[in-house]
C-alpha cells in the first residue's frame, strides 16, 4: 500500500492496440469525443498534445477538426487527458453507463465500446531500490525531510553524483539543498510501497484528528483558484472590506503587479500585508524588500511583525555590523536574511546598493519588491516635460530585478503624463512604457486600486469618521482678544454657525510684528533668489510663534552685522548662545546615528540658521528706515518672549473645557484638579515653536493630577525605541496612562498612528506645504478611528493680511480635497508652488486660480475618472467580500474552531488547557495561555507587552504573556493579543499537526466516533493531493476523502457510488470531528484498531482513483488560467505596440517641451531611444512572454501523500 504517490504519467507506455472494428458504428472515435469538449477546454488540449491552432482560435468546429488530423485514431491519447466529467459526458452520448468513479474504468468502457483493448496496461518503470541513484522528479527523504529531486549531476570516475534537492515539507517549502548522494548518510529514495499509516497502537480521540484535519485544510493553496483567499485568516487585523479588493487584484494576475493608490488612512500598508502574505502562502514570493521614507521603517517592520507574524529585518548601519560581526567582513549582509525594510535615502547609497544589486543577480526568483509612497520614483515635474531623477534612476535598475512588484502611494500622478506613464512602467514594464500616454480603463484597471474615503464613505461600505475642520479666528479690539470658532465638514463644505467669546487681555504686539515686517520687506528683500530667504524664513515663523520668530529675526541681524550692520545687543546675544546651546552640537549627516529618523529638529534648526545667517551677510546694507524697523521687531519679539501670545489663550481656554478644568497659568482655587479622557495633539514645523509650548503648557498644568505626566513630546532625531514608546503611551487607554496632550513637529506627521484614543488636533502654524497638512490630519482621521468624527483645528488672524492669503490656502485644501480627489496632490503641489517666494498679493492671486491648468485634466483623464464610477467600485468591493466568505466556508475558518486546534495543540506539547481571562472592549472572550517549557520562550515573547527602553531583558521576560483572542481586536490599545493562523504561536501548533507521520508521531492518525442516527458503519479515507510546478512551487493542494460502507468485521469494504451519498457521509464524519464527537467504547476501539491498516489498505486503490480526477481537472484549471492569460499578454503586447508608434510621433512634436531647457531635451531623446529599444523587444516578448505565464502553471509532478482514518460507528451498535 503505497505511503506516497507520484500520480506524474510514467515516461514508458504500452501503445493501446485496436483488437477488430467497433461493433456499432456509433461507437466512439475521435471525432466524437471531440464534439462533447467545449471550445476552451479543446485550445487548451490542442496546446496540450502539440496542435498550432493559433490562426483558428474562434472556432470550435475548426478547432474539433484540426485535432482530430493531428491525432487520427490516437483515441487512448486523447482519453488520458479528458477530465472525468468529460468522460461521463463522452460515456451518456454513447449510451455507455456513467456512473464508475475512476477515471481508468470510464476510460476502460470507452476503449472497448470504440474496439480498443482496455487490458493493454500503463508500464511502470523499473522500482529502484532505497539505496540506488534517485532520478529527476523523484521523492527522496534526506536530513529529516522530504524533497523533490530538481537534478542529478552525475559523478566522474568514484565521484559521488551530485543530487539537487527542493524542499517538500510544509514548514520550508521550496529549499533549495545539493547533496553528495554516496556520502550523505540516511538519505534514501520514498518507495511507494513502503508503508501506509502503520499500525495503530491506539485510536486519536476525534478533536484531535479534527484537530489535524483543519490543520491540513488552512494549509491547501490553488493556483488554478484565484477566487480562494488564505492571508485574511492569516492577519491580526480587524479586518475591512475595502481592504481585499487589491488581493483580489493581484491574484487575477501572472505576476503580482499591482498598484495600491488608495487615500491616506485607508490601510494601505495591511493591503500589501495581506497580498505579501497570500504570496509567500502560494511559495510566489521569498526574497522581498520593501523601500520606504526612513520614518515608516519601524512601522512596516511593527505592523508585518504583529498583523501577520512575518519578521522584517531594517537594514541600517548597526545591522551591517551586528552580521560582519556575527558571520565575517565578507559577508553580503543582504544574503543573510529574506525579508528586508530600506529607506529611499539608504538605497540610494552605493554602499548599500550595491550589494543588494549583486545579491539579487539579473532576476531574484520569486523576489517581491514593496515601493512605499511611490510616487518619489516618478521622473520629476519641470514646466513642461519631467525628468529623471537619481531616485528614479536607482528604483528603474531595482525593479527588473523582482517578479513581483507592489507600488504604494495616494498620489500616483503628478500632472505629466510621461512621468505617470514612466512609474507604470517600472511597475509593469510589458503592460506600459514611458512616454506612451495611459489611455483608457483596460490597461490600468487589472493593475490600479484607487479609492478615496468620501468614495467608500458614500457607498456606505465602510464607517469611517467625518472630518470637522475648525477654523480658530483671534482678533484684537482695545487691548482684548477675542475669538471666533467656526467649524465646516471637509466632506461637504457646510458651515456651521460662528461662536464668538473673549479669551483675555493682551497688546496685539503679533499683529504690530507683521505690518513691521511687510514694511522691511519692502524695504530690504529681493523679487528673488538666495537674499529672499532670511525674508520668508522670518515671515514663517512670525506665522508660527513670537518665540520662533524672534530667534530667527536674532540670526538674520546677526548676518546683517557681518557687513556692517547693527551689531546683536548683548541680550540678544545670550539669548543666541542660549538657543545654540539648548539644540547642542547636533549633527546634520542622516547617517551620523542609525536609529534616528533623519535630522532631529535641533539639527534642522541649524541648518536653517545657517542658511538665514549667509544669506542675509550677503544683502547690501539696509536703509536707516530699515535699521530703525529692525530695531522695534527685535525690541516688540522680545517683548512677545515673555507672555503668552493669543493661540496660546485659545488653547488653555480649549483645554480647561475639555481636559481639566484648572489648567492656567492662575491657578483656580476652585476648579478641578482632575482630567478627563480626552486627547489631543499639537502640531509644528519649529522646533522653537514646540518647545516654547512645552514650557508653557508644562506650567498651566503643573498643578493639576499627576501634571507633570500629561504632556509628551514627539520630534525629529528619536530613535526607533522612543518613537514607540510615545505612540504606545499615546495609543494606551487613558486610564492606563496618564499622558493627554502630545505636542509635536512634523516628524510626526508620518510613520506614526495616534488615532485610538485621540480625535482632536491642533495645528499651531498652517505648513506653506500642503501636503504637510494633510499628513497631519491623517495621524488621527484614519481607519480604526473609534469615533464619527475628528476636529482638526487651526489659527488665524483676519487682522493680519498673511493669515489671510493662508486662510484661502486651507479652504482651497480643503476643497481640492473634496471636489478633485488625487487631482489635490498636483494642486497641492501648485500651491506650494506659489508660496515658495513668500506671501505676497500674487501668491494670494495664483493659490486662488490653483486648478486652471491642463495638468489637472491630464490627471483626470489617465487616473481619476475610473475611480469616479462609484458603483464599479462597489461591484469590486462586494466581489471581494463573496471570495472571502468563500473561502471562510471552504477552508472552515472559525474563531471557535481555531481556539480548538490551539487547545489540543497545547494539551500535545503537555500543558494544560486555556483558561478564561475576561472580554475585550466589544465583548470578546481573552484566555490566559497555561504554563509551557522553555523551548516556548522565545514563542511567547511574541506576546509579551512591548519592551520599554530602560528595561533589561531579563525583567522583560518576566513578564507574562498577554491575554489572547482569536477575534479581531476593536481598537489598537486592546490590551489582548488576536491569534492567527500566521501567529508565531498558532504557526508553532500547526507545523506540529502538518508533521504527523513525517517528523513527528504524536497521532497514529486512526480514529473513530460515534454517529447519532446512522444504521450503517462507515469509513473515511483521507489522503492528500499535491500539484508542483517549477521549482517544486505548490500549484494546488487539496484534500482527497473517499468514504465507503463497512461491516464492522472483516476488511472488505464498499466505496459509494452515488456522489450525493458519499458527499453526505463524509461531511457528517467531519462535522462529528469538528463538534463534540465521542469515541466508541474500548471493545469497539479494539477492533477497530486491528483492521484500521487492511482498511486504509483497502480504501487506498480508490484514493488513488479519486485523486487522479482530481489532479487532472486540477491540471485543466490550471492549463485554462495559463492559456487566458497568454492571451489577455499577446493582447496587450500588441495594442503596446500600436502606442509606442502613436507615442513616437506625440514626442517628435517641438512643442512638447521647452526647447532652451537642456534637461527636458535630453529627457525627451532618451525616451525616444527607449522606445525604439521597447519596439525592438516587444516582437521577442510575444513570444517569450506568453511562454513564462504558461510554464507558471505547468505541472511538473503529482504527489499524493497518506492522511489519515476515520470510522464513524453508529450510536445504536455501541
Amino acid at each position: 500500500m503505497p505511503a506516497r504517490r507520484s500520480l506524474k504519467a510514467p515516461d514508458t507506455t504500452a501503445t493501446l492496440q485496436s483488437f477488430g472494428p467497433p461493433a456499432d458504428p456509433s461507437a466512439p472515435t475521435v471525432p466524437s469525443v471531440l464534439a462533447v469538449i467545449s471550445a476552451g477546454r479543446l485550445l487548451d488540449l490542442c496546446r496540450l498534445l502539440g496542435c498550432e491552432v493559433r490562426d483558428i482560435v474562434g472556432n470550435k468546429d475548426r478547432l474539433a477538426s484540426r485535432l482530430s488530423e493531428h491525432l487520427g485514431g490516437r483515441l487512448p491519447t486523447l482519453l488520458r487527458e479528458l477530465g472525468r466529467d468529460e468522460l461521463r459526458a463522452v460515456c451518456r452520448r454513447h449510451g455507455l453507463d456513467p456512473s464508475a468513479r475512476a477515471r481508468g474504468d470510464l476510460q476502460a468502457l470507452v476503449l472497448e465500446a470504440a474496439g480498443f483493448d482496455p487490458r493493454a496496461a500503463t508500464l511502470r518503470p523499473p522500482a529502484a531500490s532505497a539505496d540506488s541513484l534517485p532520478a529527476k522528479g523523484q521523492i527522496v527523504h534526506a536530513r529529516h525531510r522530504q524533497w523533490l529531486v530538481d537534478g542529478v549531476v552525475p559523478g566522474a570516475g568514484d565521484e559521488s553524483p551530485l543530487v539537487r534537492l527542493v524542499c517538500l515539507d510544509d514548514d520550508d517549502p521550496g529549499r533549495q539543498l545539493d547533496v553528495l548522494w554516496n556520502l550523505e548518510l540516511g538519505a534514501r529514495v520514498v518507495e511507494p510501497e513502503t508503508h501506509g499509516l502503520g499500525d495503530a497502537s491506539r485510536l486519536d480521540p476525534p478533536a484531535h484528528f479534527g484537530a489535524y484535519l483543519h490543520a491540513l485544510k488552512w494549509s491547501a493553496v490553488s493556483a488554478a483558484d484565484a477566487t480562494r483567499f488564505q492571508s485574511p485568516f492569516r492577519a491580526g487585523i480587524k479586518l475591512m472590506a475595502h481592504q481585499l479588493t487589491p488581493l483580489m487584484k493581484a491574484l487575477e494576475l501572472p505576476r503580482a503587479n499591482l498598484f495600491i493608490a488608495d487615500d491616506v488612512g485607508l490601510g494601505k500598508t495591511i493591503e500589501a500585508g495581506l497580498v505579501l502574505q497570500e504570496l509567500l502562502l502560494r511559495q510566489q514570493a521569498s526574497f522581498v524588500l520593501v523601500v520606504c521614507p526612513a520614518s515608516v521603517c519601524l512601522q512596516w517592520q511593527g505592523e508585518m511583525q504583529r498583523r501577520f507574524g512575518l519578521r522584517f529585518e531594517v537594514m541600517t548601519r548597526q545591522f551591517v555590523a551586528y552580521r560582519r560581526q556575527e558571520h565575517g567582513f565578507g559577508i553580503n549582509p543582504w544574503s543573510t536574511h529574506n525579508r528586508f525594510i530600506v529607506s529611499h535615502a539608504l538605497l540610494r547609497r552605493s554602499e548599500y546598493r550595491e550589494p543588494l544589486l549583486h545579491h539579487l543577480g539579473e532576476r531574484a526568483r520569486k523576489g517581491l519588491l514593496i515601493l512605499d509612497e511611490a510616487h518619489v520614483a516618478a521622473p520629476a515635474s519641470a514646466s513642461k516635460y519631467a525628468t529623471d531623477t537619481d531616485i528614479t534612476r536607482t528604483i528603474r535598475d531595482l525593479a527588473p530585478r523582482f517578479d513581483n512588484r507592489m507600488f504604494l502611494s495616494a498620489t500616483p500622478h503628478n500632472g505629466h503624463s510621461n512621468s505617470f506613464s514612466a512609474l507604470l512602467e517600472i511597475l509593469d514594464p510589458v503592460r506600459f512604457t514611458r512616454g506612451v500616454p495611459v489611455e483608457g480603463k483596460k490597461d490600468l484597471d487589472p493593475v490600479m486600486v484607487r479609492r478615496l474615503k468620501r468614495d467608500l464613505r458614500q457607498l456606505g461600505v465602510e464607517r469611517f469618521p467625518s472630518r470637522l475642520l475648525v477654523q480658530l479666528a483671534l482678533s484684537n479690539r482695545g487691548g482684548t482678544w477675542r475669538l471666533e470658532r467656526t467649524s465646516y465638514d471637509a466632506e461637504t463644505g457646510a458651515e456651521s454657525k460662528t461662536v464668538a467669546s473673549d479669551i483675555g487681555q493682551g497688546q496685539p504686539i503679533e499683529l504690530s510684528l507683521g505690518e513691521k515686517l511687510q514694511r522691511y520687506m519692502e524695504l530690504c528683500a529681493p523679487e528673488s533668489g538666495q537674499g529672499r530667504l532670511p525674508f520668508i524664513h522670518m515671515q514663517q515663523r512670525l506665522l508660527s510663534s513670537p518665540e520662533a520668530f524672534a530667534r530667527t529675526l536674532e540670526v538674520h541681524a546677526q548676518g546683517l552685522a557681518k557687513k556692517g550692520g547693527p551689531v546683536a545687543a548683548p541680550q540678544q546675544q545670550k539669548l543666541a548662545l542660549k538657543a545654540r546651546a539648548a539644540r547642542g552640537s547636533a549633527a546634520t549627516d542622516v547617517e551620523a546615528d542609525p536609529e534616528t529618523h533623519g535630522l532631529s529638529d535641533d539639527a534642522l534648526a541649524e541648518e536653517s540658521d545657517a542658511a538665514v545667517r549667509h544669506a542675509s551677510a550677503a544683502l547690501p546694507s539696509p536703509t536707516d528706515e530699515a535699521r530703525a524697523l529692525l530695531a522695534e521687531m527685535r525690541a516688540l519679539a522680545e517683548k512677545a518672549r515673555g507672555e503668552p501670545d493669543a493661540k496660546s489663550l485659545a488653547l488653555l481656554g480649549w483645554m480647561r473645557e475639555h481636559l481639566c478644568p484648572a489648567i492656567g497659568l492662575g491657578a483656580d482655587a476652585r476648579a478641578s484638579r482632575a482630567w478627563t479622557p480626552r486627547r489631543v495633539i499639537l502640531f509644528t514645523e519649529y522646533a522653537d515653536t514646540k518647545r516654547y509650548l512645552v514650557e508653557l503648557l508644562t506650567a498651566a498644568v503643573a498643578h493639576t493630577e499627576e501634571g507633570e505626566q500629561r504632556i509628551m513630546q514627539f520630534h525629529g532625531g528619536m530613535g526607533d525605541d522612543a518613537r514607540d514608546e510615545v505612540q504606545r503611551a499615546f495609543n494606551s487607554a487613558p486610564d492606563e496612562h496618564p499622558v493627554r496632550i502630545l505636542v509635536a513637529t512634523d516628524a510626526a506627521r508620518e510613520g506614526v498612528n495616534l488615532q485610538a484614543h485621540c480625535a482632536d488636533l491642533f495645528h499651531i502654524d498652517i505648513p506653506w506645504n500642503p501636503a504637510r497638512m494633510e499628513q497631519r490630519n491623517g495621524r488621527i482621521d484614519r481607519t480604526l478611528q473609534p469615533a464619527p468624527e475628528v476636529r482638526c483645528h487651526y489659527f488665524v488672524y483676519p487682522q493680519r493680511s498673511e493669515d489671510q492669503v493662508l486662510e484661502t490656502v486651507v479652504r482651497k485644501i480643503a476643497t481640492v480635497q473634496r471636489e478633485l480627489g488625487s487631482l489635490g496632490a498636483v494642486l497641492l503641489g501648485q500651491i506650494e508652488a506659489a508660496l515658495a517666494n513668500g506671501i505676497t498679493r500674487k501668491a494670494r492671486a495664483t493659490v486662488e486660480n490653483v486648478g486652471s491648468d491642463t495638468k489637472t485634466a491630464t490627471v483626470d483623464a489617465e487616473l481619476e475618472a475610473r475611480r469616479t464610477d462609484l458603483e464599479a467600485v462597489r461591484a469590486e468591493v462586494e466581489r471581494a467580500g463573496r471570495r472571502l466568505e468563500s473561502s471562510r466556508r471552504t477552508l472552515e475558518v472559525e474563531p471557535e474552531s481555531l481556539r480548538g486546534v490551539v487547545e489540543i495543540g497545547l494539551r500535545l506539547a503537555g500543558a494544560s488547557s486555556l483558561k478564561d481571562a475576561g472580554k475585550t472592549s466589544d465583548g470578546r472572550p481573552t484566555y490566559e495561555l497555561p504554563a509551557l517549557d522553555r523551548s516556548w520562550e522565545a514563542t511567547l515573547d511574541t506576546l509579551r507587552p512591548p519592551r520599554a527602553r530602560t528595561e533589561d531583558f531579563w525583567e522583560w521576560r518576566q513578564k507574562p504573556p498577554r491575554p489572547v483572542t482569536f477575534h479581531p481586536l476593536a481598537s489598537l490599545s486592546e490590551g489582548a493579543e488576536q491569534l492567527h493562523l500566521a501567529h508565531p504561536l498558532v504557526k508553532r501548533i500547526l507545523d506540529r499537526f502538518l508533521a504527523q507521520g513525517f517528523g513527528a508521531h504524536d497521532l497514529t492518525r486512526v480514529s473513530a466516533v460515534v454517529a447519532p442516527g446512522e444504521s450503517v458503519v462507515r469509513v473515511v479515507g483521507f489522503a492528500r493531493l499535491t500539484l508542483f510546478g517549477i521549482g517544486a512551487a505548490r500549484l494546488h493542494d487539496q484534500l482527497v476523502p473517499v468514504a465507503a460502507a463497512w461491516s464492522g468485521e472483516a476488511s472488505e469494504i464498499k466505496p459509494y457510488k452515488d456522489r450525493a451519498t458519499s458527499v453526505n457521509a463524509i461531511t457528517s464524519t467531519e462535522r462529528l470531528l469538528a463538534g463534540s464527537g465521542r469515541a466508541p467504547n474500548a471493545t469497539i476501539c479494539k477492533r477497530i484498531q486491528q483492521h484500521a491498516d487492511a482498511l486504509f489498505r483497502a480504501l487506498w486503490p480508490h484514493l488513488e482513483a479519486e485523486a487522479d480526477a482530481l489532479a487532472v481537472e486540477a491540471r485543466q484549471g490550471l492549463a485554462e488560467r495559463a492559456r487566458r492569460e497568454a492571451d489577455d499578454m499577446r493582447g496587450l503586447l500588441a495594442r503596446q505596440r500600436q502606442a509606442i508608434d502613436k507615442a513616437e510621433a506625440r514626442l517628435r512634436q517641438p512643442d512638447l517641451f521647452n526647447v532652451q531647457d537642456k534637461e527636458q531635451k535630453r529627457q525627451v531623446d532618451l525616451d525616444l531611444r527607449h522606445l525604439e529599444r521597447r519596439r525592438a523587444a516587444a516582437a521577442g516578448e510575444m513570444e517569450s512572454e506568453p511562454a513564462a505565464i504558461e510554464a507558471l502553471y505547468d505541472v511538473r509532478m503529482s504527489r499524493l501523500t497518506p492522511v489519515g482514518l476515520v470510522v464513524a460507528w453508529p450510536e445504536s451498535m455501541t
